[in-house]
């Protein structure tokens, strides 16, 4: 946890009555602080109404806790136990303290009138500085987010002791000297990001442009295809380059942060893990060729109607003065989707981690690799339940061909026509193992079907200049019923609607997993999916 400390010197009191209620401020608003700061001085006020924003806007618990340990906790918001509010004066707590051993001791100590400090953790959203006199500013914090309360016995805190609870506790607050330097710099990573995103746009068209040419040529096959192709290959290496050029640069900007960037969670002992090679959705989609190449969208809400048509209607030739044919889109309404969570977890002990100082990256990188692959599995073969996606194998309206147990060519060529000519230069196979090596074996006049070809320097399968993935999340095809080949255009196909996209989180020193010694992570991302285009689309079905 990344937090500032405040202390407030209050009249914490305890009721007399036995109830183990406990009340006093928190923090006096609109009244300047004692002199802060190490290197830079500063003195510091909480404005009027910001507790209030804090206390509506909060998405977690805000625990009341002994001495900022994450296991002493005396009462929450959780189940109401602490009620936090802000008037005219400040931040007033009134806790009613949970009978355990630790909390009927503190409530004695506080009681006796040996605890009496207040001290809270939070983390500035917004706030605003003027110099008052050389070397000292005045600092009003307008926006904030509140995580505890606690009462403490010494007003101090040193890092070391802080840190040695798993709390990154900031001391020497940054005073802002020229914003505008930092404001181009966020405006040039936008640029650079905003660059790589259209050049990965053009890569894939030019990659588009390539199978194209390569297809004019197999049909035709003269020198101007012959050139138009290897114009293609030039200008799609030029983009791959560049792109590669472009990442290397954000790549630099990510290992130059990553000692001052560290991404947050707000609950006791629970951090993000520092991204750092590269972004965690990058991560997600080079797992799986599935999930980088269906169509994401953002799914606000709780529900999203996902239409999708019917049928492809033509342009026609008309007379001058006939009316334009109007299309109609002819579209239906597919299941509703809603968020569902995936996710999973790894456990380390805190000796092996302090050992093997790369596990945290290496674990964070597992476990999106993880939640990539079953995001796969579930659009390729996902039953629609409550806690899974809408795959294609199962959907009753993607175009089926029956198909045998032992494949032949000419059911295999009925499956390939069956997506519309207008997707299906962009399709690829998907196979189980198992019914991928009948395939290979198939030979049409003394010649092996499937054939092999390099790409980005990989050696691949094809069928028919279509590229072939061999999948475990597909049946194996030995089964009356099962799905083990699907000819799919992901792209065109289907869309994946992610309400809560991939994160990577460490639960630590603070946080319950710490009483065994250890230290958990854990990915987890909320999103559903379906197909959206049932002419991109088809899958073979085993037949008798």
């Amino acid at each position: 946890m990344k937090m500032e400390l405040r202390v407030q010197d209050s009249e914490l009191c305890a009721n007399s009555d036995g109830s183990l209620t406990v009340s006093g401020y928190v923090n006096k608003t609109g009244q300047l602080s004692e002199i802060l700061g190490v290197t830079k001085r500063f003195k510091e006020k909480i404005a009027r109404g910001a507790f209030s924003r804090a206390i509506q806007s909060a998405k977690r618990d805000v625990d009341f806790l002994a001495e900022h340990k994450g296991d002493l906790i005396l009462a929450s918001t959780r189940n109401g136990s602490l009620q936090l509010n802000e008037d005219e004066q400040g931040l007033f707590m009134s806790a009613k303290v949970t009978p355990t051993s630790w909390g009927k001791d503190y409530y004695e100590l506080i009681n006796s009138g040996i605890l009496r400090n207040m001290s809270f953790g939070f983390r500035t959203i917004k706030d605003s500085w003027k110099q008052i006199e050389s070397n000292l500013y005045e600092r009003t914090i307008e926006e904030l987010e509140l995580f505890e309360v606690s009462v403490v016995k010494n007003p101090a805190y040193s890092q070391s002791t802080i840190a040695a609870r798993g709390i990154d506790l900031v001391e020497d607050v940054e005073i802002p000297v020229e914003p505008e330097v930092e404001e181009v710099e966020v405006q040039k990573e936008k640029d650079l990001d905003l660059h790589i995103q259209k050049t990965q746009i053009e890569v894939e068209k030019q990659k588009a442009s390539v199978s194209s040419a390569e297809r004019m040529l197999k049909l035709n096959d003269s020198n101007s295809s012959r050139s138009y192709l290897e114009r293609t290959k030039k200008v799609l290496e030029e983009k791959r380059n560049e792109l590669s050029k472009l990442q290397e640069e954000q790549k630099m900007i990510e290992e130059l942060k990553k000692e001052i960037r560290e991404l947050q969670d707000v609950g006791t002992g629970q951090s993000s893990i520092s991204q750092q090679v590269a972004p965690i959705t990058e991560l997600l989609e080079s797992t799986s060729d599935v999930v980088a190449k269906s169509r994401k969208i953002k799914l606000v809400g709780q529900e999203l109607k996902l239409p999708y048509e019917t049928e492809l209607s033509d342009a026609e030739f008309v007379l001058d003065g006939d009316p334009i044919p109007e299309v109609s889109l002819n579209l239906a309404e597919v299941t509703k989707l809603s968020p569902k969570r995936i996710g999973i977890a790894q456990r380390f002990s805190n000796v092996l981690l302090n050992e093997v100082g790369v596990l945290e990256e290496h674990s964070k990188s597992k476990l999106v690799s993880r939640v990539g692959k079953k995001i796969e599995e579930e659009i390729l073969v996902g039953d629609g339940t409550l806690t899974g996606l809408h795959g294609i194998a199962p959907d009753e309206l993607v175009p089926s061909v029956n198909i045998a147990i032992a494949p032949t060519e000419l059911l295999l060529r009925a499956l390939y026509l069956k997506v519309n000519s207008e997707y299906r230069p962009f399709c690829k196979w998907y196979m189980s193992e198992q019914y991928f090596e009948k395939v290979a074996k198939i030979i049409v006049n003394g010649e092996y079907i499937v054939k092999s070809k390099t790409v980005d320097n990989k050696v691949v399968a094809t069928l028919w200049e279509h590229e072939i993935e061999v999948t475990n999340a597909i049946a194996a095809g030995d089964t009356i019923g099962q799905v083990p080949i699907i000819f799919a255009d992901i792209a065109n196909a289907y869309t994946l609607a992610i309400s809560k996209d991939v994160v990577v989180t460490k639960l630590g020193k603070d946080s319950i997993v710490s009483v065994s010694g250890n230290t958990l992570f854990m990915a987890e991302m909320y999103c559903d999916g379906s197909v959206h285009n049932y002419q991109a689309v088809a899958k073979g079905t085993i037949s008798a």
